[in-house]
């Protein structure tokens, strides 16, 4: 698990970092390691299954899709040294805690998803479903697997030569460790030999987010992690396969330039040296407290609440003056790590405050009303609260009843507890009333008082006075202030000192009252938020942790497990487990405003030893699971008198302490007692068999793998009866001891010296340094995973450079090579550089050299000019956060495809066509690069006992026995011998399974006009329905509730449901079905299709009639789910496949075949003195069967070693699906990685393979004879664009005319290939390539790939499509054109087969045939050079190659 959402975190912050890869832009790595429980989970319990209790698998289907996972990634990455699958095994007691949570998740979440189906009368399947909890180390399952893999490691590295030059090991479930961790001890101890390579290239797969961690403390720049694609939000069961699923690569280098510019401002602010790989080590401590496989995060820290961003912020703060980093190369500077929890504890009593609303409600109703005291006093008027009013009550009864006859013991007493603001008032009313203070008066008990008195100063001894003389006064102005009359209140009765103090009172009873204020009310606050967090805390720890929180021993215990558990993370990173004993005792973790006083704990682990096996399995298994233990201990699991019964709870309660997800709820069952564990287990350890004994072995090492030529054993099959035995094995193991540290050797701490870093670094590894640029933090809803992100980015934006004009920007890059797709820089060739207004590109000029001409765009090209530019300033800016500037000049680049090889063996880079054309901003360009990846470099041809050598596997790719397997047997400087067998019955058959294709009962379509009549509804209406039809509710919201069959504007179609011919779309008798079902379902609706209001109608416009419109359109989306025709996949126009019926009458045939076939049937010959070209190694595959055409029914052998699935070199099989990219193919066997193909094929027969993987047996389009001219290919060859292969799409009734027979050639140049009988007529083969004398190995000097001058290039590239025409009128001309295919009907007729037998020729001596006269000037009775014309083989021509029949 690692760290919940810290992936999707960093794509966003970081959006470059993640790089959707393609076959051209995979790096070249070293080392590919594999984190295999990923891979193990997904191919037992896919994610197409979670939740369907009724999902089944056997334990074959799911190693063999172990093994198609392995295969795919394997063939993906192709790893030049290491290839390290490691897997679980026993885990530090740390990590066992939290294995023990999933497991017992797991039964109780699989048992109440029973329950419920059963309850709505669901009816399971009678066998047991699989039961994850076995992939735990121990298990007879994970036995089992290791065994299968060890089968499988051995069986690629015995038939696959891509397997044979790397170091394969595998670190099973009986080797301690997790997987990962395994792996990260490799490196570690890898790096610190002597002879490790500084820029060693990792590539490392696994689902879990913790990797990124893994790879940054490796300190080693060319690194990168793999995983499929990952998607947010709206989630989907539909499984596409592994040929169809998207992977990305993380790239670390890039991440490692992103921290860099997160925190580079501290290269000014901190006191010491600043150090990016400190920096990093840093980064991997902080990210811990968010979450991790040991430890619970710390409280309210949730990274999708902006925890990280909260903790950079903090560090940023506190690293000035800090006086170092925090992590001192795995050990934890404690000291400074207070620091940041210093700070941390203030973002905690912030949330407590927002969680505890009323305090901050009356915080802020207290300012309000001191505000408003504020405001009117400075406007004259007066503004008391209510406890000022009962001073103000009180003083007045005071005044009242003493006024008439005052005397100097009169007094009015409070106690002292007034704030400032109620004293103020009361010295204010006193004065007012001529009232004497005193304020330091004490009361019998210590009572601070306030006393007012009289004030008798002018007091006559009877009484008579001016006692309110003064009041009076003052009264009088503040009535006069009022606006009221003063005479108001005189009666001839009252005295003028009575009227006063009147007055004085009637002043403050027209004063507004408001609530209470406390004057010192910050301080009021504080203390009372400090007792309520206090007993917050207090239920926190009492509930969660069931600790008292009022003793200090408890509350340091829990601390110091806290902060012993990050250094024990640290250690565990670093330099191993540095304790298998130790964990984290408590669920949850303390408060962050507890963690006081760290800087003093020491602390000193016990390393002791790792579990068994089995002691594992009693630790984390729950009860539901026991059948994976030993039936020696289950009872323990079971027995009410186990005196461990206690470990395994039926029931427990769930916490979400904070999260939203229910996975990530916090499990409550009580954690292992080891002493108690193992004294239970102890007694019983004699009752186990010795398979148990054997599989709960500690101290078992990882096993090393390797080709050795030497040795020939028979390796056993790990499952007999499925998997054969491996009869041949070249495969050696032995146990892999991993590097040690002794003789003065250490671990590596940070960077390796000749490392290269930023825009050194090597091919494949992205840096953001190529191009100048600066970064900054900010708020860019950069759109990484289909939705906008809300959270802070790292904004790239390049910094400003002057620029040439574009006219001579076009002059100097035209015809030259440049990086596109910054930072990622894959190589490209630009054609021609545009503007707003003009574009440059080369032109042939009468008479003259090509040159840069500059055209004027029209109106159109102006607009489409303008789209591009903003598209890629655009899409810059919202998926990468970067901003790149206006786009004033753009380049059009065409992509390196590859390389391309040339007949002579020279290999040429090989750029893409027009329509793979791509759009470049100039200020992205990057014209040169420190590193080119070495696998597009352009080589020489080598030696042909190099490139050949003796008993290499090779495709024939004469004419006469095209696409059989051979070897080879020995080699001249020129050329080659090859041994060849073959079943001479294959033509025949290729012939027929055509014929059962070309024959078969293909489903029924409908044109349009039929399906309407038959459905009652309008063409309109038909076609509404068929396509994407929007339909507007009430609310505003929009649903489809057309069925999504065809895609006009786009070109697709649904296969088995739709196609399109040229006389308009025709639906299957599946679709007419499902139309017919939905109209009987929704008769009112379809009856209103014609509305044509545009592309979204309303519901009401759909169901006019209807009480709830809304309601009648879910509910008709509703029934699409239910039929499953939602979200059905479309495809390319030109995709094809066939029915399940016709695979099946496919894969009949060619059992019927293979069981008439006997080995006295195999036919072997050696065909002698023959040229390079007419051989396919394996591996030229890619590079010579580009632009391949298929059909259904289309027979093909597998041509290359490492191919997708895995389908053995030269099986053969038949094309039953055409993609845009692959083709689907039954074999005429089972083989390990096999597939159903949804269901068409039997299971283990069928797979989806790549173009190139495959030779086309049926259209020998790559044949290749004896005198024929070399193919241009490469920079120089003719373009012939291609999206894939594009089938002419029939009408239904439609049969092409059979082609007639060609006459037999009258020049001479016979095809290479066996020996065949001259009375016999020869109808040559569509599609053949000839060649001439270069073609014996002589190198012919326009097809050199020597450096070419630019205007050379200019003109290649200029002429490449007047060759394209000149090719194409040639093949009209001679017959020959590589897209005139001969129909399948003229294969069944031709007296001539494809791979025919050798029969002895009348002059055949011994065993070895003449065929000189195959050449130039015979052969077939054609004219040779100098030869006489006529039938026979009396011409004269150039010796071909000889053939020797056995």
């Amino acid at each position: 698990m690692g760290i919940p959402k810290f992936f999707r975190w960093v794509s966003e912050r970081y959006p470059l970092t993640s790089q959707l890869i393609t076959p051209n832009s995979i790096p070249t790595f070293d080392n590919l390691y594999l984190d295999m429980n990923g891979i193990i989970h997904n191919c037992s319990h896919p994610p197409s299954s979670e939740n369907d209790v009724h999902f089944r698998i056997t334990e074959e289907q799911m190693i063999l899709a172990i093994f198609a996972y392995i295969d795919h990634l394997f063939t993906k990455i192709k790893p030049k040294k290491t290839f390290f699958m490691a897997i679980d095994g026993v885990a530090p007691r740390a990590k066992m805690n939290q294995q023990r949570s999933r497991r017992f998740r797991t039964a109780r979440d699989a048992k109440e998803k029973r329950a419920e189906a059963e309850r709505r009368g669901e009816i399971l399947p009678g066998d047991k479903a699989f039961d994850s909890n076995c992939i735990t180390p121990g298990t007879p399952f994970m036995a089992r697997l290791s065994a299968h893999l060890k089968y499988y490691v051995t069986k690629r590295i015995s038939e696959d030569a891509e397997w044979r030059g790397v170091n394969i090991i595998l670190s099973g479930h009986d080797v301690p460790g997790e997987g990962e961790h395994k792996i990260q001890e490799f490196i570690r101890l890898t790096k610190a030999q002597p002879d490790y390579n500084p820029n060693t290239r990792h590539c490392l797969y696994g689902l879990d987010a913790d990797l990124i961690m893994l790879g940054l403390l490796s300190h080693d720049p060319h690194f990168c992690l793999l995983r499929e694609e990952v998607t947010f939000g709206r989630k989907t069961k539909k499984s596409t396969g592994l040929a169809h699923t998207n992977f990305y690569l993380l790239h670390l280098s890039l991440l490692r330039e992103y921290i860099d510019l997160e925190f580079s401002s501290l290269a000014t602010q901190i006191p010491f040296e600043y150090d990016l790989e400190r920096i990093i080590d840093d980064f991997i401590l902080m990210g811990i407290f968010v979450g991790n496989d040991f430890l619970p995060h710390l409280p309210d820290l949730h990274i999708n609440e902006g925890a990280l961003e909260r903790i950079w912020t903090i560090y940023k703060q506190v690293m000035p003056k800090a006086g170092g980093y925090l992590n001192e190369h795995g050990t934890i500077s404690l000291p400074r790590l207070q620091l940041m929890l210093d700070e941390l504890a203030r973002f905690e009593v912030e949330n407590f405050e927002e969680e505890f609303a009323d305090q901050n409600w009356y915080k802020g109703k207290q300012q309000k009303e001191i505000d408003a005291m504020e405001k009117a006093r400075k406007k004259g008027k007066i503004v008391i609260t209510k406890d000022q009013q009962k001073l103000l009550n009180k003083i007045r009864s005071f005044v009242t009843k003493h006024q008439s006859k005052p005397t100097s013991n009169d007094r009015c007493t409070f106690v002292n507890t007034f704030s400032a603001r109620d004293r103020r008032f009361l010295q204010e009313l006193a004065d007012s009333l001529h009232l004497h203070t005193t304020w330091d008066e004490v009361d019998d008990y210590g009572q601070s008082l306030v006393a007012l008195t009289f004030d008798m100063e002018g007091v006559s001894e009877d009484g008579d006075g001016d006692v309110g003389e003064e009041a009076n006064a003052e009264a009088d102005q503040d009535a006069e202030d009022d606006g009221e009359d003063a005479d108001e209140w005189s009666s001839e009765d009252d005295s003028e000192g009575d009227l006063a103090v009147q007055r004085v009172f009637q002043k403050y009873d027209k004063a507004k009252v408001v609530e209470n204020v406390v004057d010192d009310f910050e301080e009021s606050y504080e203390e009372k938020l400090k007792e309520k967090m206090t007993e917050w805390k207090r239920t926190y720890y009492k509930e969660k942790l069931e600790i008292n929180y009022d003793d200090p021993r408890n509350l340091h215990e829990i601390l110091f497990c806290y902060v012993e558990g990050l250094q024990w993370i640290l250690n565990y990173y670093y330099k191993g487990v540095p304790s298998w004993s130790w964990f984290y005792k408590y669920h949850f973790s303390p408060k962050i405003t507890d963690l006081k006083g760290i800087a003093e704990y020491k602390f000193d682990f016990d390393y002791g030893k790792p579990f068994t096996p089995f002691q594992q399995l009693m630790g984390v298994l729950p009860e539901e699971s026991k059948e994976h233990v030993p039936s020696a201990y289950r009872d323990l699991m079971t027995e009410e008198t186990s005196p461990i019964i206690d470990f395994y709870p039926q029931d427990f309660a769930l916490d979400m302490n904070g999260k939203k997800q229910d996975w990530e709820a916090v499990v409550k069952i009580p954690f292992i007692d080891q002493a108690r564990l193992l004294k239970a287990m102890a007694p019983r350890d004699a009752r186990l068999t010795s398979e148990e004994k054997e599989r709960n072995k500690g101290g078992v090492l990882s096993t090393l793998f390797f080709w050795d030529e030497d040795i020939e054993t028979t390796y056993p099959s790990s499952l007999p009866g499925f998997f054969p035995d491996i009869v041949v094995s070249h495969c050696k193991q032995q146990p892999f001891h991993l590097p040690t540290l002794t003789d003065g050797v250490d671990l590596i701490l940070g960077l390796l010296d000749g490392v290269h870093l930023g825009a050194s670094a090597l091919a494949g590894f992205p840096s953001l340094h190529t191009i100048p640029h600066h970064g900054t933090l900010g708020f860019h809803a950069v759109n990484v995973f289909q939705s906008d992100s809300r959270n802070q980015s790292m904004i790239i934006t390049l910094d400003h450079q002057d620029r040439d004009k574009t006219g001579d920007i076009a002059n100097q890059l035209v015809g030259k090579k440049t990086y596109h797709s910054w930072p990622y820089l894959q190589e490209g060739l630009v054609v021609a550089v545009s503007d707003d207004t003009y574009k440059y590109e080369p032109k042939q000029l009468t008479g003259k050299s090509p040159k840069v001409v500059a055209t004027h765009h029209n109106p159109f090209q102006a607009i489409s000019w303008k789209k591009a530019a903003d598209h890629v300033e655009h899409h810059y800016s919202k998926r990468f956060g970067v901003i790149i500037g206006n786009v004033d000049i753009i380049l059009h680049v065409r992509p390196l495809k590859g390389l391309k090889r040339l007949d002579t063996g020279a290999l040429v880079k090989d750029y893409e066509g027009p329509e793979k054309e791509i759009t470049q901003a100039y200020q992205l360009a990057v014209s040169h690069v420190t590193f080119e990846d070495e696998r597009y470099l352009e080589k020489d041809a080598p030696p042909m006992a190099e490139e050949f050598p003796n008993g290499e596997k090779v495709i024939f790719m004469g004419s006469m026995a095209y696409g059989t397997a051979g070897q080879v047997v020995s080699t001249t400087s020129t050329s080659m011998d090859i041994g060849l067998a073959y079943f001479p019955s294959e033509t025949r058959e290729n012939a027929e399974f055509s014929r059962l294709v070309m024959t078969r009962p293909t489903s029924r379509y409908h044109p349009a006009p039929t399906l309407t009549r038959r459905l009652g509804i309008s063409a309109l209406a038909l076609s509404r329905i068929t396509s994407t039809l929007l339909v507007m509710l009430d609310d505003g919201s929009k649903t489809n509730i057309g069925l999504s069959l065809k895609f006009e504007s786009k070109g697709m179609k649904v296969l088995g449901y739709t196609r399109r011919n040229d006389r308009g779309w025709e639906y299957s008798e599946l679709a007419a079905q499902a139309l017919e079902k939905y109209r009987a379902a929704f008769p009112g609706p379809f009856q209103n299709l014609d509305n044509r209001s545009g592309d979204i109608v309303t519901a009401t416009e759909l169901c006019p009639t209807s009480e709830d419109p809304d309601k009648v359109i879910k509910s008709m989306r509703a029934w699409l789910k239910q039929e499953g025709l939602v979200d059905l996949e479309p495809v390319s126009l030109f995709a094809e496949q066939l029915e399940k019926e016709t695979v099946h009458l496919i894969e009949q045939f060619a059992d019927t075949c293979r069981a008439q076939k006997t080995p006295g049937d195999i036919k072997r010959a050696v065909v002698k003195g023959i040229p390079r070209q007419a051989v396919l190694k394996p591996a030229h595959a890619a590079y010579r069967l580009q632009g391949q055409i298929f059909q259904l029914g289309d027979r093909v052998i597998m041509v290359v070693d490492a191919a997708a699935g895995g389908v053995p070199l030269a099986l053969k099989g038949v094309v039953v699906g055409i993609g845009n990219r692959d083709i689907d193919v039954v074999w005429d066997v089972p083989f390990m990685g096999g597939e159903t193909l949804n269901g068409r094929c039997s299971e283990y027969r069928g797979s989806t393979v790549p173009f190139t993987s495959c030779l086309n047996l049926t259209r020998p389009q790559f044949s290749v004879g004896a005198n024929s001219a070399p193919t241009p290919v490469g920079q120089n060859a003719p373009f012939k664009p291609r999206f894939g292969p594009q089938p002419a799409v029939q009408m239904q009734n439609y049969h092409p005319a059979i082609a007639a027979r060609h006459q037999a050639p009258t020049n001479g140049n016979g095809p290479i290939g066996s020996a065949r009988n001259p009375a016999r007529n020869h109808h040559p083969h569509n599609g053949q390539i000839r060649y001439g004398d270069a073609a014996k190995g002589v190198r012919p000097a326009p097809q050199q790939p020597a450096k070419m001058a630019h205007q050379g290039k200019l003109q290649s590239l200029l002429m490449g499509q007047a060759r394209v025409l000149a090719a194409q009128q040639t093949a009209r001309i001679s017959g020959h054109g590589s897209q005139h295919i001969r129909p399948p009907q003229h294969v069944v007729k031709s007296p001539v087969r494809h791979t025919a037998a050798l029969p002895t020729s009348p002059r055949s001596q011994n065993g070895v045939l003449d065929v000189t006269g195959l050449g130039r000037g015979g052969g077939r009775g054609g004219r040779g050079r100098g030869g006489a014309r006529g039938r026979g083989s009396k011409g004269r021509g150039r010796a071909g190659p000889s053939v020797t029949a056995e």
